[in-house]
């Protein structure tokens, strides 16, 4: 059951704000401050206080609703969203060719600076009041909150525009409302120091009645950790003597000091000894969609929504269901199913891992509930969360304001930023690092007959400090996939270039190969892992399919246990992910007989020869394909592109711009005070 955490958001965090009285004092930074209501009350007593306390636990969840889990989720190997225009846009964010036009990048500068200042509010009254003078506990708990609420906005703003206008203060008592621009790295040290301090604050999640919906020890412990991973990993810095340039890759000269931060703040989450893996990966996520908090598993702190009032986690993401005016037949209503993960990502998945299977979502429902396979051909629907797999439905007009929760922490992340800073650390792995890979992945394969063979001799291969990284990333992306993480590990291994560029090469090699072969696939598939022929030979390009009840008792078994829904239809592929000749087909299956087949990937490049847009343009910022000529260009870092020969592997790669330009408004409303880099001009 979920406890009263979430109620209390609903009837009291808009009270919260409105009891402040805020009104606009900032029209650049469009943040709130205080005008009428009288401070020293509220942080008089820890009941007003607790209310305001809401209503920053109000604030962070607007980001986090749909904006950073799917708007801002830009584009790699595993999180996808295709794109059909060669022109630059506006909103272009998930492709690297944003302005500053962006509503996206508009959107996430209001929610940050507006919950930042809220934070600032709280803290700056918390610490001017006699109960935390006094060392109240549960004043002190609550500060400690806040403490962690400001370092996780900050966190996030920083890695979408780097440097920052930056304030500790509430507007009200701050020199100047054009907050100064400030360095990445000393907000990060900030932001870690006050979070350090917050740890000590705060009680373990087992002592705290809101559990994992409200932010504990370990949350604070893991926030350090992934905060001191970001500020010693690559990121793109701006060249400020060239208007141009996209800027450079660098990371700190200290930054194996951050990496032994990490290592030791992720470890005290380990040694607490409070969270495990107990359930399987996919029960983590059915149990979020059916309102279930677990306390002492895999989440570590979940951003806690409404349910019929706020978030959008398994409306945008599942099976799309499609709707007869705005209603559906079946009483879950709609889901739009907007986040996507690659097509050909569940072939960088090992083939027992159960992570793939329940995964990808490949087919969608029309209002009755007719379930029809979508040739997409492009990505899948995100199936880690779902309205469908509620036991609890929303109704059959309903559509976002789930209320599922979203993990902003999870125990998994913890094992594997521990994994990847002790590697970094010790020059290679550790046993307590193998240690915690092996926890992960033996999770993905508990059911496995070959488990020794996937777990424990997967992982002994990984012997020095490159391959183990590999292996860490890897596992990230398997576990992560859909949950914003893929691009920033990435980049804070400076090897988001190249991964952008392997799959472009995905995408171009299943059109070529159905034009005259793609000479570039071997190089394609070594680089994946994969035996040098897979490109050529293993693509799941014919569908063999049959619509069944989930109650039926099927050969394939696996498939019904990866579709939770035991009311709904649904489609059972033949050989899920392996390709075949019709005449290798069970009868059930043959498009003759009961069956349906389809082809895979057609889209990709149409009977009269021509490559599809989306293949072409869906990286546009960073790489792409001349749609008329078949040129391939990549980026140059400079607001240009360079040819280059597909078949020719490259082996340096230019910057990624996934840096976002400062908002349009926020340079006006500046006067000066704020320039834009990157090659985005002002």
């Amino acid at each position: 059951m979920k406890t009263s955490m979430k109620l209390r958001n609903i009837l009291i965090a808009g009270v919260a704000v409105a009891g402040l009285g805020l009104s606009s004092c900032s029209d650049y930074l469009e943040v709130d401050s205080p005008s009428v209501f009288d401070q020293d009350y509220v942080y008089s007593n820890t009941y007003d206080m607790d209310l305001a306390l809401n209503g920053l636990y109000a604030s962070l969840k607007n980001p986090y609703g749909s904006l950073l889990v799917n708007n801002l989720m830009l584009n790699s190997d595993i999180d996808f969203s295709t794109y059909t225009s060669d022109t630059p846009g506006t909103g272009n964010t998930k492709r690297f060719d944003s302005t500053a036009e962006s509503s996206d990048a508009s959107n996430l500068w209001k929610q940050g600076y507006a919950t930042i200042e809220l934070c600032n509010l709280f803290i700056n009254g918390v610490e001017k009041s006699e109960l935390f003078a006094d060392g109240d506990a549960e004043t002190i708990q609550m500060y400690g909150e806040a403490l962690c609420i400001r370092a996780i906005i900050y966190h996030e703003m920083v890695w979408y525009f780097g440097d920052l206008p930056y304030s500790r203060v509430p507007a009200t008592e701050a020199e100047s409302i054009k907050f100064p621009v400030t360095d990445r790295y000393q907000i990060l040290d900030d932001m870690i120091a006050d979070v350090k301090k917050a740890a000590e604050c705060l009680s373990p999640t087992s002592e705290i009645a809101d559990g994992v919906e409200r932010i504990g020890q370990e949350l604070a412990y893991s926030l350090v950790a992934r905060m001191a991973l970001t500020a010693g990993g690559y990121k793109l810095i701006p060249d400020k003597s060239d208007s141009e340039s996209y800027g450079t890759m660098q990371r700190p000269d200290n930054y194996a000091d951050y990496y032994r931060t990490a290592m030791e703040y992720a470890g005290k989450v380990i040694e607490m000894g409070s969270h495990s893996l107990t359930k399987t990966f996919s029960q983590v996520f059915v149990d979020e969609c059916n309102y279930v908090v677990n306390n002492t598993d895999d989440p570590i702190f979940e951003i806690p929504f409404a349910k019929d009032n706020s978030g959008n986690i398994g409306y945008i993401h599942g099976n799309k269901f499609n709707t007869n005016n705005s209603e559906t037949n079946y009483a879950w209503g709609a889901v739009s199913g907007s986040v996507r993960i690659h097509c050909l990502a569940p072939y960088l998945f090992d083939t027992e891992d159960s992570r793939r299977d329940y995964l990808f979502g490949l087919w969608a429902y029309s209002y009755d509930g007719t379930p029809s396979f979508q040739n997409t051909a492009y990505n899948y629907f995100n199936n880690k969360w779902s309205k469908l797999w509620s036991n609890t439905t929303l109704g059959s007009t309903s559509a976002g304001n789930t209320g599922i929760n979203y993990p902003y922490m999870r125990y998994t992340d913890v094992l594997l930023m521990y994994a990847e800073a002790a590697n970094e650390v010790n020059n290679g792995p550790t046993t307590e690092a193998i240690a915690a890979v092996r926890q992960v992945r033996e999770r993905a394969f508990r059911n496995s007959a070959n488990q020794a063979e996937k777990v424990e001799n997967y992982i002994a291969q990984a012997t020095d400090k490159e391959s183990f990284l590999k292996l860490v990333l890897n596992e990230r992306k398997y576990e992560f996939a859909g949950e914003n993480m893929r691009w920033r590990d990435l980049v804070r291994n400076n090897i988001y270039g190249q991964e952008l560029y392997y799959t472009f090469l995905r995408m171009a090699s299943v059109a070529d190969n159905r034009l005259s072969g793609a000479l570039y696939a071997e190089d394609l598939a070594l680089h994946d892992g994969l035996a040098a022929e897979f490109y050529d030979n293993n693509i799941m390009l014919n569908v063999y399919y049959r619509i069944v009840d989930n109650v039926e008792v099927l050969d394939s078994a696996k498939a019904s246990a990866a579709f939770p829904n035991s009311q709904l239809q649904y489609i059972d592929i033949y050989d899920l992910w392996n390709d075949h000749n019709v005449t290798q087909v069970p009868d059930i299956y043959h498009p003759n007989k009961t069956g349906s087949t389809l082809e895979l990937f057609t889209k990709h490049r149409t009977d009269d020869g021509t490559v599809s847009a989306e293949v072409c343009y869906s990286l546009y910022g960073f790489i792409y394909r001349d749609r008329d000529n078949e040129n391939d260009l990549i980026s140059d870092g400079r607001g240009g592109y360079t040819s280059f020969n597909i078949n020719t592997p490259l082996t340096s790669f230019p910057v990624v711009r996934y840096i976002l330009p400062y908002p349009a408004t926020a340079i006006r409303d500046g006067a000066g005070a704020y320039v834009n880099y990157y090659g985005y001009g002002n």
